[in-house]
């Protein structure tokens, strides 16, 4: 555990480097869609305002608001990892930049990958607009998921007290909203879902389930 609180502390100037640069991105976010940004803050109490905003942007799906909380996302879940990686010791001399970098082009080319895999699915067995909705509900949950989970992967890199403790409440905190995060979109598209089940089951077999496999055989 010190080892892993004594490696930290020292790569803690590339880690406040990537922290500052989200900071920056929400911070123009906030001034250029203040409305916006606030309303995928709360989108776990709201679904209101997801459809509204589905019906707005399904034309052009990666604009620059979607496109920069992306980089957020693939930001924050590089360094969640890394920290995991310093605080578990899964690969220990792995654990400088280079290894933050080769998480956060992983990450890359995963969510990449499955999104393309899941459009040609989609244009094969006709449900384009089915395919759209789900997976922008599941994107604007995950922005609202990342934004909750970047306040404690703050405290997890600079709180030297009860570290373990700290890292390990990140940890459950980002497993839940994972969770919460799959049963709002269930819940939400629940009847798309049933009349499409045959569709669904397939895309959580090719694009949910396969890509985790592939990664644990790769990896273990």
């Amino acid at each position: 555990m010190f080892e892993a609180t004594k490696i930290i502390h020292q790569n803690s100037d590339w880690i406040t480097f990537v922290l500052l640069f989200v900071f920056m991105i929400l911070v123009v976010l906030k001034l250029v869609f203040r409305e916006r940004l606030f309303r995928i803050s709360t989108f776990f109490f709201s679904k209101k305002y997801l459809s509204i905003y589905f019906n707005k942007e399904k034309k052009m799906f990666f604009n620059l608001f979607q496109g920069s909380l992306f980089i957020v996302q693939l930001l924050v879940l590089s360094l969640l990892f890394y920290v995991a990686n310093t605080y578990f010791q899964m690969y220990p001399k792995q654990l400088n930049f280079n290894s933050f970098f080769l998480l956060f082009s992983g990450f890359i080319i995963y969510f990449s990958l499955r999104y393309f895999l899941g459009l040609l699915l989609a244009y094969l067995f006709n449900f384009k607009n089915e395919f759209s909705k789900i997976v922008y509900h599941k994107m604007s949950y995950f922005n609202n998921l990342i934004l909750w989970l970047l306040p404690f992967l703050v405290l997890s890199v600079y709180f030297t007290e009860y570290k373990k403790i700290v890292l390990e409440i990140t940890f459950v905190v980002f497993a839940l909203l994972l969770i919460l995060r799959y049963s709002l979109v269930l819940r939400n598209n629940k009847k798309l879902i049933f009349s499409n089940l045959f569709y669904f089951i397939l895309y959580i077999c090719a694009l949910e389930i396969a890509p985790l496999i592939i990664i644990l055989k790769l990896t273990i």
